[in-house]
């Protein structure tokens, strides 16, 4: 025992016995957070406690100060027993010893219709508890946070994030809790585990931000840097360097990232097989046939003798049917009349797989006499969007300009609907020809349906 420290008064603070009335203060705090029994369910810390009350009553008074540093007869008859040596904190599931234990929080989600409730799971922990509370707390949420509204998905999906990289760790009361325990395994002999410990608290202080206003939280990490920089001065060259058993790389992070990975996977899943239309064919007699006509034919002089007349060699007009010359870019035919506008639905006719250009017709089948609503030049490799389609039953018909071909997709029901969330319509892609991977089928169609 030091002659300037009798009773260990000094050491109990983990103080120099030139140390001032403020740092006797802002030690006595930090140690108090540590010893407290409240805060220490795993190991009984009593004993400790009421020594270090001791000792900053003694220290905490001027007079009692000043008797004990100059070894007044009151102090000097009492006894001087040895201090028992300091007991490293402990995991608080398990009860062992870490070199890299963390104040940990994580979180958990109960929700029953319009009740949602945020429960923390805190405490001190060893990396593999931590992980195995976080885990437990995911696992009540996923089966129980979902169940309110509004808070009840969104707490969920927030909790669940926050437990999956690792909770949140309070960096005062981490920077304290290493202090400690790197003076623990100081005092045991094991200095390098010391100097780890010491270069994980100065991350911990770097990312305390107090006010200008805190001046006792500044002290307070102002004397913690100091006395990590006192462990890591201490540093050997060839000491041995901690492995990080907090990093993300774990197999619970896998647990929980699988666990979302395939939560979305189901929804994506879920969305795009969600049926936007219907395809059928049209129903009901209409002006035009979905067969294609049969080439006319004439009688040789000889009964038997029939010969077919070659189809004619198609000719592309030199002019739009709106009597002006082609367009350049995808758009509608300039002066054409554009009906069935004013509701919300579209359809882009994608035009990237065909060398040809074509001229597209959309037609309502929604009358007793199928109609064109809208004509488009759509060049080779391009593509164009009808938009603001009202609701009904549509199909496309189009002519190759290169082979004069024309030909019809099959039918659609184009609808919309008004819920909570606004206007649900349909939004379409056709891609045309009858080519590998097209989306419709194709259907001939003869010169007077087109």
């Amino acid at each position: 025992m030091s002659t300037r420290d009798p009773l260990g008064y000094y050491a109990v603070l983990e103080l120099h016995h030139d140390a001032s009335d403020e740092q006797v203060k802002a030690a006595y705090r930090r140690r108090a957070m540590v010893l407290h029994p409240d805060r220490n369910p795993g190991r009984d810390t009593t004993e400790q406690f009421q020594a270090l009350n001791e000792a900053f009553k003694a220290l905490s008074d001027p007079s009692a100060r000043a008797a004990y540093a100059a070894g007044a007869a009151a102090l000097s008859t009492r006894p001087n027993p040895e201090p028992p040596p300091p007991e490293p904190i402990k995991c608080a599931s398990c009860g062992k010893v870490s070199a890299q234990p963390r104040v940990a929080v994580y979180r958990s989600v109960r929700s029953f219709l319009l009740v949602t409730v945020r429960k923390p799971i805190s405490g001190v922990f060893c990396s593999e508890c931590a992980q195995r509370k976080a885990l437990k707390a995911s696992a009540t949420t996923w089966l129980l946070g979902w169940w309110g509204l509004p808070w009840g998905p969104i707490h969920s999906a927030q909790a669940l994030l926050e437990n999956m990289f690792g909770g949140t760790h309070p960096p005062l009361e981490n920077a304290r809790l290493l202090a400690y325990q790197a003076h623990c395994f100081e005092a045991a002999g094991r200095q390098d585990i010391a100097c780890a410990i010491a270069r994980d608290g100065l991350k911990f202080c770097a990312r305390i931000r107090p006010t200008a206003r805190q001046a006792a939280l500044i002290s307070e990490r102002d004397e913690l840097v100091r006395r990590f920089k006192a462990f890591v001065a201490q540093e050997r060259p060839d000491a041995v360097r901690l492995k990080n058993s907090w990093k993300l790389g774990n197999r619970f992070f896998a647990f929980h990232a699988g666990a979302m990975g395939v939560v979305a996977a189901a929804i994506t899943v879920a969305i795009f097989n969600a049926p936007l239309y219907e395809r059928t064919l049209p129903k009901g007699s209409m002006p035009y046939s979905s067969q294609a006509v049969a080439a006319p034919a004439i009688t040789a002089s000889s009964p038997s003798a029939v010969r077919q007349i070659p189809p004619p060699v198609f000719v592309r007009p030199k002019t739009a049917p709106n009597g002006k010359p082609w367009p350049v870019v995808a758009g509608y035919l300039s002066g054409e009349p554009q009906t069935r506008a004013g509701g919300h639905s579209e359809i882009t006719i994608d035009n990237g797989q065909n060398d040809s250009d074509v001229l597209v017709k959309l037609v309502s089948l929604s009358a007793d006499v199928a109609r064109p609503t809208r004509q488009i030049f759509i060049p080779a490799n391009g593509k164009f969007t009808i938009k603001s389609i009202a609701a009904g039953r549509y199909d496309i018909r189009y002519q190759d300009l290169m082979t004069g071909v024309r030909s019809r997709s099959e039918g659609m029901t184009l609808s919309e609907s008004a819920d909570a969330r606004g206007i649900r319509y349909s939004v379409m892609t056709l891609t045309l020809q009858r080519v590998k991977n097209g989306n419709m089928a194709i259907h001939d169609l003869a010169d007077g349906e087109f």
